[in-house]
C-alpha cells in the first residue's frame, strides 16, 4: 500500500463504504486525463464561443444571401408568367390573324391589321377615332386587350359565316340571261281566249339549249317530268324556301343532289304546257308562292 493511494467514498446514510485504490502511476495517467478533458472542455467552449461571434458577424450577409434567393426566386416566378403571357399574346395574335384572313374572304376589311394596332397599344375602337389607349402598366392588360380583340374577332367570323351561309342559299340571281316576257301573277291565258290565269313564276324568253343555272344553294327534292312544266327541276334552299325551273329540254340534276349558287342543272326547252322555247322560274317561301323578282333586282334586260 505504500506506493498507492485509496479514495474512500463514503454514502449517506449507513450504507458500506467504497475504496478505489490505483498507484501513482495511474494518478499520473488520471491527471493527465483529467488535464485532457479540461484542455477538451475549455476547447469545445471556445470555439462554440468564437463560433457564436462569427455567425452573429456574418447574420447581416446571411439574411441579404436569403433575400437575394427569395428576391430571386420571385424573379423567376415573374419571368414564367411573363413568357406564358407573351406565348399567350403570340398565340392569340396568331389566330388573330387567320381569323382576318379568313375574314376578308367573306366580307371586305381595312388593309391593315388589327394585330399590328394592338401591338402598339391602340385598340379597335380607339383606332377608328385615332385616339391612344393609356399606357399599358402590366403584361395583364395587354393580354387582356387581345384576348377580348380575339373574342369580338371570333364573334364576327361566326356571323358573318352565318351571313354567308344565308345569302348562299338565299336565290339572288335569275337562273338565265334573257328577257322576262311574262311576270308572275294574273295574265291572258296565252292559249288563246279570254280568260285569264295565274302565272306562278316569270317566262324568260331564252333560247333552246340555254344553260339554266341554280339560283341558290339548295338540294334537288325534284328532278323529273311533270304534266304541266314538262322536265321540270326543284331545289330546296333552306327556310321554307324552294325555286322551280319549267320546260327544260334536258336536265342536268338527279332527285339528292347538293347544287351550289350558278350550278348547271338544266338545259331550257319547250317541253310541257308551252307555246315556245322559255324557261319557266318559280319561288315559293313557307308554302307560298311567291314573285321571284322579289328576290333579284334586275332590269328587263338581264
Amino acid at each position: 500500500m505504500k506506493d498507492k493511494y485509496t479514495i474512500i467514498v463514503i454514502p449517506p446514510g449507513h450504507s458500506n463504504t467504497r475504496q478505489v485504490q490505483f498507484s501513482k502511476l495511474g494518478k499520473g495517467y488520471l491527471g493527465v486525463g483529467m488535464l485532457f478533458i479540461g484542455v477538451m472542455i475549455i476547447g469545445l467552449f471556445a470555439g462554440n464561443l468564437y463560433l457564436s461571434h462569427y455567425i452573429k458577424d456574418l447574420q447581416p450577409t446571411i439574411d441579404h444571401i436569403s433575400q437575394l434567393k427569395s428576391t430571386i426566386e420571385e424573379r423567376d416566378r415573374e419571368i414564367s408568367n411573363l413568357n406564358e403571357k407573351t406565348a399567350q399574346i403570340k398565340e392569340d395574335l396568331t389566330r388573330i390573324s387567320e381569323l382576318e384572313g379568313k375574314l376578308s374572304s367573306i366580307i371586305p376589311l381595312h388593309p391593315k391589321s388589327s394585330s399590328a394596332s394592338l401591338s402598339r397599344g391602340i385598340t379597335p375602337d380607339a383606332q377608328n377615332f385615332m385616339v391612344a389607349d393609356p399606357p399599358i402598366q402590366t403584361p395583364d392588360q395587354r393580354v387582356q386587350i387581345v384576348s377580348d380583340h380575339l373574342s369580338l374577332l371570333e364573334r364576327y367570323y361566326e356571323a358573318a359565316v352565318l351571313q354567308k351561309t344565308e345569302l348562299a342559299h338565299t336565290p339572288s340571281i335569275l337562273p338565265a340571261k334573257a328577257e322576262i316576257t311574262s311576270p308572275h301573277g294574273y295574265r291572258r291565258n296565252p292559249f288563246g281566249g279570254w280568260s285569264t290565269e295565274f302565272h306562278n313564276g316569270i317566262d324568260i324568253a331564252c333560247n333552246y339549249g340555254t344553260p339554266v343555272l341554280a339560283t341558290a344553294d339548295g338540294i334537288v327534292t325534284f328532278a323529273g317530268r311533270n304534266p304541266v312544266f314538262g322536265l321540270r327541276v326543284d331545289i330546296d334552299h333552306g327556310q321554307g324556301i324552294v325555286t322551280f325551273y319549267g320546260h327544260n329540254s334536258n336536265l342536268m340534276v338527279k332527285k339528292g343532289d347538293q347544287v351550289k349558287k350558278q350550278d348547271l342543272i338544266a338545259y331550257s326547252g319547250n317541253s310541257g304546257r308551252s307555246t315556245g322555247s322559255h324557261l319557266h322560274y318559280g319561288i315559293i317561301v313557307n308554302g307560298k308562292n311567291v314573285d321571284p323578282l322579289t328576290f333579284s333586282i334586275v332590269t328587263k334586260e338581264v
